[in-house]
């Protein structure tokens, strides 16, 4: 296996990820051991398999694209939304740029943006059923490879990357800022960490919320599930000076959303950056 570079030195993740030795399975490149996260690999499926998240090949294609008719469509017009806006984004911005997906699923938003001229974008979690379905549903896309990683291994080179993007990924990690410490350590000078399609709360709000998110597993069947599942207050994360890129509660979103009964996303666009 190579050698991880050290905090400072600049790294490709591409090349790197092809001059190591990693195991590639399925085409999904094990850089972490998939047998560390069989405790919540499994309640999590459960869940998705419960809630329709788990999709044939066709369908995980075609996201954020959903029929009209299905269940989860309003979610995902919002989810379109949110992706576009960030799509847009990063096409405005001088490439090449690095991209880490972080907690990709399926990939969809891996594969949302890979469509980006002068983006290569690494999908990496560690749920390796769909992180095997993105691999074989998106092998086409030259710019996007995918690999079982825990963030927090070593293996993956300091300084290697210019954005990293969470959606909806922030709550399935219990410490917000040993992550994004973590997260700062993987980026290059001038990167920027993006997250979207997230909730935080208030200190009034946030118990209810636990309770809610528990009601929810219990009702499931997966009560288990609560562990792995973590609200953040939104005082934990303005310690990182974060710039709201899109604001929810904002006038103009406010009359389209409540007013004008457009679906919108609810959740912040919050951009970090290391300097």
């Amino acid at each position: 296996m190579a050698l991880a570079a050290g905090i400072g030195d600049n790294v490709d993740m591409m090349d790197f990820l092809s001059a190591a030795d990693f195991p590639v399975v399925r085409g999904v490149i094990h850089v972490s051991d998939p047998q560390t996260s069989a405790p919540v690999t499994a309640p999590y499926l459960r869940v998705r398999e419960l809630e329709g998240r788990l999709l044939d090949d066709a369908a995980a294609r075609r996201l954020p694209r959903v029929a009209a008719d299905d269940s989860l469509a309003k979610e995902w017009i919002m989810r379109a939304d949110s992706a576009g806006r960030l799509r847009d984004y990063f096409a405005k911005q001088e490439g090449p740029l690095d991209v880490l997906d972080l907690g990709c699923g399926n990939g969809w938003m891996s594969h949302w943006l890979a469509q980006t001229p002068g983006l290569q974008v690494l999908g990496i979690d560690v749920n390796l059923s769909e992180l095997e379905q993105g691999a074989r549903v998106f092998a086409d896309v030259e710019s996007l490879r995918f690999a079982y990683a825990d963030i927090f291994d070593r293996a993956l080179p300091a300084a290697s990357f210019d954005r990293i993007v969470m959606a909806a990924s922030l709550q399935y990690f219990a410490n917000m800022r040993t992550l994004v410490l973590r997260l700062f350590e993987l980026l290059q000078p001038q990167g920027e960490i993006h997250i979207l399609d997230t909730p935080f709360y208030d200190e009034a709000g946030i118990e209810p919320a636990r309770e809610r998110t528990a009601g929810h597993y219990r009702q499931m069947g997966v009560p288990e599930m609560t562990e792995f599942y973590h609200h953040h207050l939104w005082s934990s994360i303005q310690a990182f000076n974060p710039a709201i890129l899109y604001d929810p509660a904002g006038p103009g979103q406010r009359v389209r959303r409540v007013f004008l009964a457009q679906l919108r996303s609810p959740f912040p666009w919050l951009r970090l950056t290391k300097v």
